[in-house]
């Protein structure tokens, strides 16, 4: 595996913070590691068109990934700016679309190898993206369509309630 421990698929999760993800360690239905619904992740295109995946749910997750990409002083600024914490989880993760934006540059200037080496001996959790082994949008539909008319429930009322269902 490359990266240091998330997967190489890019399943949705059951967490939102990491719907881009799949599992990771410790990882259980609305929290990710120690930070229940908080901390940052990320898909980046690279500059050699591969996608890879990031993290950070710890101070120093955040702030190696700071220095990776040598946005520190930037991510130091909109931290006053927006008056956040972004050793905080929560901050991390209130920011995320604004932090997502700011590294997404850095992402497409370089290839996937070049962000292997730059996540050398951090603590960031990082990954390439193996799109291939992912169903298309055809298959999955045809999956969702195929159980929901296994589902003795769909089209018999029950599990209903003032026509919205549960």
């Amino acid at each position: 595996m490359t990266g240091n421990a998330l997967p190489r698929t890019a399943e949705p999760a059951a967490c939102p913070a990491a719907s881009r993800l799949g599992c990771t360690a410790g990882a259980r239905a609305g929290s990710i590691g120690s930070c229940p619904r908080g901390g940052f992740t990320g898909d980046f295109a690279t500059a050699d068109r591969e996608r890879v995946t990031v993290a950070a749910f710890t101070r120093r997750q955040f702030a190696d990934l700071a220095r990776a990409t040598r946005l520190a002083g930037t991510f130091a600024f909109l931290e006053r700016l927006v008056k956040a914490d972004f050793s905080a989880c929560g901050d991390l993760y209130t920011h995320r679309a604004t932090i997502a934006r700011l590294l997404t540059p850095w992402f497409g200037r370089h290839s996937a190898a070049e962000v292997a080496a730059a996540f050398t001996g951090t603590t960031v959790p990082w990954a390439r993206l193996d799109l291939t082994s992912r169903p298309g949008p055809d298959t999955e539909q045809e999956e969702w369509d195929d159980r929901q008319s296994r589902d003795p429930r769909v089209g018999s009322g029950q599990g209903q309630r003032r026509g919205v269902a549960q």
